[in-house]
């Protein structure tokens, strides 16, 4: 089967977003998929291909945005419009080219918005179906905008087959599309070797937590920190390592000192896969505070890391944390209450009992079942 995937994150020229994809991408391989990438090039306004390995080629497609984040283009169309409508059609462009030299049997959106939009149009040129997963944020924040919310039920109607990497995801994007049916299949990665000179701090006697992710108000680092200070006040030893980068980075590096914690909350800023999994062993403890999240990567990583969780109240997390007993679930946006977490999480010594049923959810969560919950369907819609 040949797919056009296309994305406007993709991991590529030392870029992390879309972190995901070369893994269900190389598992899709394995099923016997050729898979050709579409996506913005972030580096100039030429189209560029190149091949990542044998099945897997991507094409970055020219336009006059260069590095904008799409996000803040989308977030202020009218003084955009130009851009955005330059965005789509030389997406669509190269879409319809690269369809006509190659012929896919089916397109595949990774969002329903802005890689749906360009799907959608591609096919509409091709005449060849297109899939598409909803991701958390197209769903859960492009519906709260009334333009891009008349966008994504578009696509999502338009699709041939429907995905998303939430349980509760899938129910909204099933009834934004009139009730079609939507298939889990969950955003997984491997973890890779590749280290720094990055090391944890001296941490023995510590309540050690970690909190991954973009530094985005949507993932609640603010909220952490506050719970940190609220710790801090009760005299309880820990330290909080908070890895990623992103536009809050100032923000939270003010915010922790203003509260004086720059001795008890770490932010790494980005850090190399091998380090992550060395201080994913370090910690006692991960803690995802999000505003709001699907089944975020970390959670699955915790898990198989055999580390107890403390998340807040939302997409599938309580869901999962509950049924599994993997930790603590706090309401979301509320800091005490995540405090009052961290503080029972550091009295337990022996924390073997959140671990008993990782193995469970490491293969639901796994990219291996996700790129055959693709296959099958996409096959299926193709009577192959």
């Amino acid at each position: 089967m040949r797919i056009l995937l296309i994305t406007n994150s993709f991991p590529s020229r030392g870029r992390l977003g879309g972190m995901f994809l070369p893994d269900l991408i190389a598992e899709l391989n394995k099923l016997g998929c050729e898979v050709n990438i579409l996506t913005q090039n972030c580096d100039s306004n030429r189209t560029e291909s190149e091949t990542l390995w044998k099945g897997c080629k991507v094409t970055y497609f020219g336009w006059r945005g260069n590095d904008t984040p799409l996000i803040s283009i989308f977030e202020k169309v009218k003084s955009n419009i130009l851009l955005i409508v330059h965005f789509f059609l030389n997406g669509i462009r190269v879409g319809h080219k690269i369809s006509r030299r190659w012929e896919p049997h089916f397109i595949f959106a990774e969002w329903l918005i802005p890689a749906g939009l360009i799907s959608y149009g591609v096919s509409r040129l091709t005449g060849v179906p297109y899939a598409a997963r909803a991701l958390g944020s197209d769903v859960l924040v492009a519906t709260e905008h009334p333009l891009t919310r008349k966008f994504v039920r578009f696509v999502a109607r338009h699709a041939s087959v429907l995905f998303a990497d939430g349980f509760d995801l899938c129910k909204k994007t099933s009834r934004i599309a009139g009730g079609k049916e939507c298939h889990f299949a969950a955003t997984s990665r491997k973890i890779g070797d590749k280290r720094s000179n990055f090391k944890p701090l001296k941490d023995d006697g510590l309540f050690v937590t970690l909190t991954v992710g973009r530094l985005h108000r949507m993932k609640g680092q603010d909220i952490l920190i506050n719970a940190a200070k609220i710790l801090n006040e009760k005299g309880i030893e820990f330290r909080s390592y908070i890895v990623g980068e992103g536009e809050e980075y100032k923000a939270l590096s003010n915010q922790i000192r203003e509260v004086g914690l720059g001795h008890r909350v770490i932010l790494t800023g980005r850090i190399e896969d091998g380090d992550y999994f060395d201080l994913l062993g370090h910690v006692d403890c991960v803690i995802i505070p999000s505003r709001s999240e699907t089944i975020p990567l970390v959670l699955r990583e915790a898990v198989e890391a055999q580390k107890p969780l403390i998340v807040a109240d939302v997409g599938d997390m309580r869901c999962l944390v509950e049924q599994y007993n993997l930790g603590y679930v706090v309401p979301r946006e509320d800091e005490a209450k995540l405090a009052g977490a961290m503080e029972r999480m550091s009295k337990i010594r022996n924390r073997s009992q959140f671990i008993q049923n990782g193995g469970s959810v490491v293969s639901i969560l796994g990219v291996e079942k996700a790129a055959r919950t693709i296959y099958e369907n996409l096959a299926r819609h193709l009577n192959w």
